[in-house]
């Protein structure tokens, strides 16, 4: 009879075992193993690589406009209330996320092509964006005003870069929201190794004085604290309203003192080079030397994003076209007034 109660009793402690052991595993499915000290739970590893994704969410960030977002799991459908927002969201690898964008969408090209517009730059429609049911919203300062109403939709997270480092945050801080960290950091990556073969290129050159204009009626310019004005410097150049803030409004008196030796204008500034020669501003070294130059596209240094690459170099072709190999059709003014 002792036997026999010997082996009830290890069968029973077999039992028991088994039950326990079963219910490890039926735990190990929940997410992680539990261990006697349940302060320290033991992942498994098939649980190990389901975390690696889960445990990125939930996530906060500080966003531009000093608030607190929290996203709780990865978008999968990304409002964009600005071309450059959307450009960034192109290069971190987000872009097939993207279900809204705004008519003045352009890159990459058909970027427009199955995805909803929803609206203008500074005048969303807020009812299409409701429809779109997005769990992420990005605008820029110009969309603050509609932050209650937006805040209702989806989390809304505010980026307006206005340096270069700057955009740096901006691009870190889509690709922690998006999960796309390390995408993320390959582009500001190559952007700082691109910036900095530049300066190291024109180091050493003679400082090129530069006038930018914005805008021609009324003249406007760029001043300190601008990317515009980032990438003028970085390039070789030294910016005759650098001692001024943001975009100031300069008059050509201002202009004509400071006799820039470069004239750079975008396409859409309302005056073209050859209206340049027609003006008081043929008075300027640059005129008369036929140095003015006309970006490629406006978008290439007007909109913060890594394609600000590309405007720095053709800035910097501009400037040092010795050092950058860069040839360009001089303006040539038939005749000129004072």
């Amino acid at each position: 009879m002792k036997k026999i109660g010997v082996m009830l009793a290890l069968l029973m402690l077999g039992v028991i075992v088994a039950g326990c052991v079963e219910q490890t595993q039926t735990t190990t499915t929940e997410g992680i193993e539990e261990t006697s000290d349940t302060s320290t739970p033991i992942a498994t590893n098939t649980t190990s690589r389901t975390q690696t994704v889960v445990s990125h969410y939930p996530v906060v960030v500080i966003d531009f406009a000093g608030k607190e977002v929290t996203v709780n799991k990865e978008p999968q459908k990304i409002v964009s209330l600005a071309p450059s927002i959307t450009e960034i969201l192109y290069f971190i690898g987000a872009l097939d996320k993207v279900v809204g964008v705004t008519k003045f969408d352009n890159y990459p090209e058909n970027v427009q092509e199955g995805r909803t517009v929803i609206g203008g730059f500074s005048d969303p429609n807020i009812e299409v964006i409701a429809s779109l049911e997005p769990d992420l919203i990005v605008g820029t300062s110009m969309h603050i005003k509609y932050l209650d109403q937006l805040e209702k939709i989806a989390p809304v997270i505010i980026i307006d870069p206005k340096s270069i480092e700057e955009i740096y945050e901006a691009v870190e801080l889509l690709g922690k929201v998006t999960n796309k960290e390390e995408k993320a950091s390959e582009v500001v990556n190559y952007m700082e190794e691109m910036i900095e073969e530049t300066r190291s290129k024109v180091k050493g050159a003679p400082r090129v004085k530069v006038f930018y204009i914005v805008w021609s009626d009324p003249l406007m310019s760029v001043g300190n604290g601008t990317f515009i004005h980032d990438l003028i410097t970085i390039a070789g150049g030294e910016n005759i309203f650098g001692d001024a803030q943001g975009w100031p409004q300069v008059s050509v008196e201002e202009v004509l003192s400071r006799n820039p030796e470069v004239i750079i204008l975008p396409p859409h500034a309302g005056i073209s080079a050859e209206d340049l020669c027609n003006s008081t501003l043929a008075n300027t070294d640059a005129v008369k030397t036929g140095r003015v130059y006309t970006l490629s596209s406006d978008d290439i240094v007007s909109r913060p994003s890594p394609r600000i690459i590309e405007g720095l170099k053709e800035i910097a072709g501009f400037l040092h076209p010795e050092i950058f190999n860069f040839t360009y059709q001089p303006l040539i003014c038939e005749a000129t007034t004072g």
